[in-house]
């Protein structure tokens, strides 16, 4: 996951203009950058990137589909021009054999 920037200083700027003494302020404004440093988050970047790792999954599944289908109709062919070579065989040696 990436890290998420945290202003300390404007943090503890902003406590302080909210009334809190700095020594307070200072110890907030640490307690929660060490909250965020131990926050396993994801981030939009990390969202997006998941986003398009899901993607490419769905399209290799496709293509392993499409690969399984151009496989078996390749069989398909394969197995039918044998047929048929079998079949003009078995013509041409019944024409050259005497009845």
């Amino acid at each position: 996951m990436a890290a998420i920037t945290f202003d300390t200083l404007q943090f503890v700027q902003r406590l302080k203009k909210a009334g809190v003494k700095e020594p307070e302020a200072e110890a907030i404004a640490e307690a929660v950058r060490d909250v965020q440093a131990s926050a396993d988050v994801a981030t939009k970047q990390d969202l997006a990137n998941l986003a398009t790792k899901q993607d490419l999954a769905s399209v290799e599944a496709k293509l392993e589909v499409k690969i399984a289908e151009t496989k078996a109709d390749l069989v398909k062919w394969v197995v039918s021009v044998g047929v048929l070579q079998t079949a003009m065989i078995g013509a041409l040696l019944l024409k050259l054999i005497p009845n």
